[in-house]
């Protein structure tokens, strides 16, 4: 894909879904690879005022420096105000007891915010394509996921710390990426951390993926329009699902969940009815598909009330009646 090309998909994009607005500012997350970089050129090239972010994690010792040097002379050269900071991840990662995945995740968000809040910008533009696409869909569905999952990266979204973030690189996959940074003679740095087969996102890339290319070299797109029909049902799930826990509960004034077990009952899915009503409570599934089953919303026999200890801690009251369940969160 030639350079020109390139930058109208991208347009086209970004148009389509809403993302960005003609000289909106936005916050590139730059970490020097291929991806990103492409992103910072094509963002600025289109019109958009850009500032850049670097965080580096002090993760790959000399080859994390190299990465800092890289974008500081890419944004000097660019014009592009670039803003750097460093974290201690490791240490991050062991106080807050989360994995170093999230612990890089939650620290480059918390510093994106700030920068979006201090620059006085719209949204964090950050560089996820069509592959990154298709190897998340992958992943959901081995690690099981409900209808969400399965809708793919969403082009729009809003982040744990209520920033906007924006992936305007979704419509063209990574060898568009590199072809179009090859034809503006541009250069990247490579994490050597993504070369390794020793975690799942890089398994699928390195391994899985490249046998599905050779069953069909046209896998990348062809998961990528499935996640667009998946989202797009999604939608209609979502609009049917809001009638239907509606239409088959309600709430009392002491905050208790009353479900209607006739009219479950009816429902063309009370398994998916129940689901949507009791997860946010912190059910997990199979307790909704054992309350469901068990406690007879079909055969209306089985009457009381006990207690349900919850996977996240904490209890709540189960108290079946003739028509009635009756769901209260104990004090």
């Amino acid at each position: 894909m030639k350079a020109k090309t390139f930058r109208d998909t991208v347009r086209r994009f970004i148009e389509a879904e809403a993302m960005l607005r003609a000289g909106d500012k936005v916050v590139v997350a730059l970490s020097g690879g291929a991806d990103s970089v492409c992103l910072l050129l094509t963002l600025k090239t289109l019109g958009f005022e850009v500032v850049a972010a670097h965080c580096n994690f002090h993760l790959r010792g000399t080859e994390s420096m190299r990465d800092e040097e890289f974008v500081r002379n890419l944004c000097e050269r660019m014009g592009v105000k670039l803003h750097l900071t460093d974290f201690d991840t490791t240490a991050y990662a062991r106080e807050k007891a989360v994995s170093i995945e999230v612990a890089a995740r939650e620290l480059r968000y918390d510093y994106f915010k700030q920068i979006v809040e201090e620059e006085g910008c719209c949204a964090i533009a950050v560089g996820h394509h069509k592959d990154d696409n298709a190897e998340t869909f992958l992943l959901n569905c081995v690690r099981k996921t409900g209808i969400r999952g399965l809708g793919g990266i969403k082009p729009v979204s809003t982040n744990q710390q209520g920033s906007k973030v924006v992936r305007p690189l979704l419509c063209v996959c990574r060898q568009d990426i590199t072809d179009y940074l090859e034809d503006c003679g541009e250069k990247w740095v490579t994490d050597s951390s993504n070369l390794k087969n020793d975690v799942s996102r890089n398994k699928m890339r390195l391994d899985v993926m490249p046998i599905l290319k050779e069953i069909n070299k046209g896998v990348v797109d062809n998961l990528c329009d499935t996640m667009q029909n998946v989202a797009e049902m999604t939608k209609i799930y979502e609009d049917w699902i809001e009638k239907e826990k509606k239409r088959c509960s309600r709430r009392t004034e002491d905050g208790a969940l009353v479900i209607n077990r006739e009219r479950l009952a009816q429902s063309a899915s009370p398994i998916s009815v129940l689901h949507e009503l009791l997860s946010p409570l912190g059910f997990n599934e199979t307790q909704v598909k054992n309350l469901l089953t068990a406690k007879g919303f079909h055969s209306n026999r089985h009457k009381g009330a006990y207690e349900m200890q919850l996977p996240g801690g904490g209890t709540v009251m189960i108290e079946v009646k003739w028509k009635e369940l009756r769901v209260m969160h104990n004090a």
